[in-house]
């Protein structure tokens, strides 16, 4: 044995050292393993029509505010649909698969209404990228937000605001706004397979849970990045910055930012209504845990009553859900929509008297819940009004104002309206969300701020015979995720958009003294 071991040690040596030498010339020799992502150039026909920054650096993305952290295009094949996380993350995928950042990007409202933007203009298709970086991050960072396609499509390409444009963010610009969010799409996925994530879950959970990203994700700046929205000259026709959505600023100079109570508190809850009443009653400890089902206020989309409707509305059904398994998850996020709104807003009799054949009152509207104004957002279309009647001693009505008109879906134009209006370059209002036209941004009434009131007065001239009451005051505050000239302009269809009642009270009026709710 020990003689064999002498005569074979020459070649075993020899052996290892020619091993060691390919290893080694192999990794030197070898090309380097590729940048992930894909650069400008090798994007065909991608057109650039809003020039360099002030540093002549490409502006690829602009005018949203999206950025990858490399600054290059991500590739699609990299964008993972979330239908794979529903692998192992069942219940945050069917929390997430109702909601509105599910369908952010194929929503029949959004999608028509972006169409109708980019059909205004020669570069109609680049300003879309405004729009898309909040609604479609997926297609504007891989170049498809371009009058040219030609860039595959992801796998996540129909399904919005999808989980790694979350868990890959690094960075935030809630004050900028516009989409201002950095995505590591290119440098933060693990390219694992999935038989690899089971093997190696630390990797994934490095990759896609960074301390530096899970920090992000879980602060107000993260949702400030899009919930923060000016109209500028490159693409509107804006002379000035328009300040179209504040929520953030909103909710930063509020009670609930000074006491720590974050966006996430609310809408990601598992019952955000339930969490509502808990801080209203004093209690700020947090969710027991952080759902993935970002409730809102868009009742509409949630409506099963309106059947072949939703569907259309809601741009089809997500992949991934069969579809009684759809209409059960909507219908789940419907009933916690409704039950935030309702959790929101007051109604107060605030004084009343009757003097020289006249009936005075004044009604608050109260913001009892929300962490930001009442209404929020791109108000344009969605909207809120005061619907109040007064009747006589023997039940007859006597006035009325705010009334509804279900039939025609109009509104009375002499209502109390909290509303902004788009309006085009010679003042007039733009009923349609054409943001593209819009050069300023008004307001019928501004929505009322956290834990605060807008106190509305009115005066009634009293009828021959109605003496000095008792008086009844039935007082309904309304809200309405769309106007009906937007519906019959844009979406092209007679359907009538229901209104939501946030809050309803009835109040007797003494005569000529102050009035007790």
């Amino acid at each position: 044995m020990k003689y064999q071991f002498k005569d074979h040690l020459p070649p075993v040596a020899l052996g290892v050292l020619l091993a060691g030498i390919f290893i080694l010339g192999a990794g030197v020799l070898a090309p380097a393993a590729p940048e992930p992502g894909v650069e400008l150039a090798d994007v065909p026909f991608y057109r650039l029509p809003f020039g360099p920054d002030a540093e002549g650096r490409a502006r690829p993305f602009w005018p949203s505010r999206l950025r990858t952290e490399d600054g290059r295009f991500a590739d699609p094949a990299s964008i993972r649909s979330a239908t794979r996380c529903a692998t192992c993350h069942r219940r945050e995928f069917e929390e997430w698969a109702p909601s509105l950042h599910a369908i952010a990007d194929r929503d029949a409202i959004y999608e028509r209404a972006v169409k109708a933007n980019e059909a205004l203009h020669r570069d109609g298709a680049e300003k879309a990228r405004f729009c898309e970086g909040c609604h479609a991050p997926g297609e504007v960072l891989s170049g498809r937000t371009n009058r040219f396609k030609s860039v595959m499509p992801s796998e996540a390409a129909t399904e919005g605001i999808t989980c790694v444009m979350c868990h890959t963010a690094v960075h935030a610009d809630p004050r900028e706004g516009n989409g201002a969010l950095t995505l590591a799409l290119n440098t933060g996925i693990d390219g694992l397979s999935d038989a690899m994530i089971l093997a190696a879950p630390r990797d994934h959970a490095r990759a896609f849970g960074a301390e530096k990203t899970n920090a992000l994700i879980a602060s107000a700046d993260f949702c400030g990045g899009c919930h923060t929205e000016a109209y500028d000259g490159s693409m509107s026709k804006a002379t000035s910055r328009q300040h179209v959505q504040t929520t953030f600023a909103e909710w930063q100079g509020s009670w609930y930012a000074r006491n720590g109570v974050t966006c996430q508190d609310c809408h990601m809850a598992p019952d955000p209504a339930a969490y509502v009443r808990q801080i209203r009653a004093g209690d700020l400890a947090k969710p027991e845990r952080y759902a993935h089902n970002f409730v809102g206020s868009n009742y509409l989309m949630f409506d099963t009553g309106l059947g072949s409707n939703l569907t259309f509305l809601r741009g089809g059904i997500l992949p991934g859900l069969a579809d009684a398994r759809n209409t059960a998850l909507i219908a789940r996020q419907g009933e916690a929509t409704r039950a935030l709104l309702r959790s929101a807003a007051g109604l107060a009799l605030r004084g009343a008297s009757v003097e020289d054949g006249t009936l005075r009152f004044t009604v608050a509207v109260q913001n009892l819940g929300a962490g930001h104004n009442l209404p929020t957002g791109v108000i344009d279309q969605k909207y809120m009004w005061l619907e109040v009647a007064v009747r006589d001693a023997s039940g007859a009505e006597i006035y009325r104002s705010g009334a509804f008109d279900a039939a025609r879906g109009e509104t009375d134009p002499g209502a109390v309206i909290w509303r902004e209006d788009f309006n085009d370059a010679e003042g007039r209002r733009i009923p349609d969300h054409l943001t593209f036209n819009t050069a300023t941004v008004t307001h019928l009434r501004k929505g009322v701020p956290p834990k605060g009131e807008d106190a509305v007065a009115y005066e009634v001239p009293l009828p021959p015979g109605a003496g000095g009451g008792p008086f009844t005051l039935e007082t309904r505050l309304w809200y309405r995720v769309a106007t009906q000239e937007f519906v019959y302009n844009t979406l092209k269809t007679d359907l009538i958009v229901p209104p939501f009642e946030l809050a309803a009270e009835r109040f007797t009026l003494p005569a000529g003294k102050e009035a007790n709710p």
